[in-house]
């Protein structure tokens, strides 16, 4: 989920492919090992979006080759905290971008043995409708913004993830699939004004209704599915120990405001949000 969206990035020239298998081949060659020394324990590997990529955790880093630069990712990611092999999360990614990264990255998915994806929020807009409705619940934006989230593209979102599920598990025929859902991005309390009630009940409603068609898709598609609601819980933008990185303007809801070092921080989980949150949930549930 972002607040603003760059470039398409699946749109990149066909040259980069040509660099990244050269890069891939010229790693492969000169770290071959005899059989005995391979690794034997599960390999993990993480896909999505700016959410898998850690963005709001820190300071960006390079992400692998042949990703564009501006994936975002941070150190802070529940993939590092949770020690993946790869992480080939990036900022703007939808289910067709991951697909297009799982196509890539074919070689290395072979060996998986878990794989997490979390995804399907740019795929509705929901950033669109974070910055129009934060502003305020009432206007003309806000609304246009939830209809065309709720009622015009999740319901185009089930098909969409059995395509990516299945280019996912075709690369990674061993990989036992999770998909991620997404946490509530604000925390009701007292003192809102009725406004802010509404823009808190309406946001909250509509990443309550992302999570269940993530968790169905991913039952559907014979998929493990792993919630962070509760984890994030008493977490969101307005609560006393935010998670979530508030734009400069609502930082007058929270206690304890975490500041966005970049525009694009805003509406993604903090350091404490990937390994309190995002990380513990996929420990629960025992993925490895």
């Amino acid at each position: 989920m972002n607040k603003v969206s760059p470039q398409r990035w699946s749109g990149r020239p066909a040259g980069s492919l040509a660099v990244l298998a050269l890069t891939l081949a010229l790693v492969a060659g000169s770290t071959a090992a005899p059989a005995s020394a391979a690794r034997t324990g599960p390999v993990y590997i993480a896909l999505g979006d700016s959410y898998a990529a850690g963005t709001g955790g820190g300071v960006y880093s390079a992400p692998p080759p042949g990703l564009p630069a501006e994936c975002r990712q941070t150190a802070a990611s529940y993939p590092a905290v949770r020690g993946a092999a790869l992480n080939l999360g990036c900022f703007g990614a939808k289910t067709t971008d991951v697909s297009a990264v799982a196509n890539l990255y074919g070689a290395a998915l072979a060996s998986a043995s878990v794989v997490t994806v979390t995804v399907g929020g740019n795929d509705v807009d929901t950033g669109q409708v974070a910055a129009a409705c934060s502003t305020s619940a009432a206007s003309a934006a806000c609304g246009a913004a939830l209809h065309n989230s709720l009622a015009v593209k999740l319901p185009e979102l089930p098909a969409k993830i059995k395509a990516m599920v299945s280019t996912i598990k075709k690369k990674a025929p061993k990989a036992k699939v999770v998909l991620t859902g997404y946490p509530r991005l604000f925390t009701a309390r007292a003192g809102l004004t009725a406004e802010q009630a509404v823009a808190v009940k309406s946001m909250n409603s509509a990443a309550d209704l992302l999570n269940a068609t993530i968790a169905y898709s991913a039952r559907a598609n014979r998929a493990g599915y792993v919630s962070v609601t509760e984890r994030f819980a008493r977490h969101g933008i307005g609560s006393a120990d935010p998670w979530i990185v508030a734009p400069a303007g609502l930082c007058t809801l929270d206690v304890n405001c975490p500041s966005a070092a970049d525009g694009a921080d805003a509406f993604h989980p903090t350091a404490a949000g990937y390994s309190e949150g995002y990380a513990k949930a996929l420990r629960a549930a025992r993925l490895s």
